[in-house]
């Protein structure tokens, strides 16, 4: 059974800590619009808030004598130390790196910054990023390799999407997934719109992901917030290649860009 949720509207009697809700008085509230469903709750928005561990894409737009002003998507940019980092960047460098700490007007001081390759970047709703990446990383999995592209995903709604595959077929994959993310049996129509448009993937094993439940809330996949120290497949052979620079492109994914 599905419902549609207002911020404020009672989610469970008792208290649960999952994003996007808060607790008051023993009871757990939603945030945000979502959708509650078999007792899971989808939050169909919601506005990103950096924390640290969160894995993000960015674009350097200015080179300081103490570090790099980052473009991340938000109010604030985000900012890497040049004590802290071995690399060089220049203005118009695509970054993937890590939040390392947040202060109390929202600025963030980025680490283990690495320069992307030549790519194209695109801005989506942060609310679909679970859904893009998927338990474990599987959805995104399924994108890469029914694409053959290197994509990284991260928490702010930036993510870069580069290499030697098919672009066209990524980028419309993640529309796919963005306009299709509040449905069930996500994983197999992506899986089915990847092979109908000259794609060649079969579907993972894994229960696909998306929905925060109460009693579920520990799996983390790439561009997720994850413990100190885990780390997917994916995510270390994609970090290989991260190296080189150049000019590149931004589109924009919300829902607005959808028109026409």
């Amino acid at each position: 059974m599905e419902k549609i949720v207002m911020p404020g509207e009672l989610l469970w009697e008792e208290e649960t800590r999952v994003p996007n809700t808060y607790v008051e008085g023993g009871r757990t509230y939603a945030t945000v619009l979502g959708m509650m469903r078999n007792d899971k709750f989808v939050p169909l928005e919601m506005v990103y808030a950096a924390k640290p561990g969160d894995n993000t894409v960015g674009i350097v737009t200015d080179v300081r004598h103490s570090g790099y002003i980052v473009d991340m998507n938000l109010a604030q940019n985000g900012f890497i130390s040049s004590k802290f980092t071995r690399v060089s960047f220049k203005q118009g460098d695509l970054i993937y790196g890590r939040v390392k700490f947040v202060d109390e007007v929202g600025n963030v001081d980025l680490t283990d910054a690495k320069r992307l390759p030549l790519g194209k970047i695109v801005s989506v709703p942060a609310s679909k990023v679970p859904r893009i990446i998927g338990k474990r990383s599987s959805m995104l999995n399924v994108v890469r390799d029914g694409t053959g592209c290197s994509i990284f995903v991260g928490n702010n709604g930036y993510i870069w999407i580069g290499g030697k595959g098919n672009l066209q077929l990524a980028l419309k994959t993640i529309q796919f997934i963005i306009r299709n993310a509040h449905t069930q049996g996500l994983t197999d129509a992506v899986v089915n719109y990847l092979n109908e448009n000259g794609g060649n993937v079969s579907a993972p094993s894994r229960d696909e992901p998306g929905e925060r439940s109460k009693p579920s809330h520990e799996d983390y996949g790439e561009g997720e917030p994850r413990p100190r120290g885990e780390s997917s497949e994916g995510e270390r052979e994609d970090t290989s290649v991260a190296h080189g620079g150049g000019k590149h492109t931004k589109d924009c994914f919300d829902q607005d860009c959808f028109q026409g």
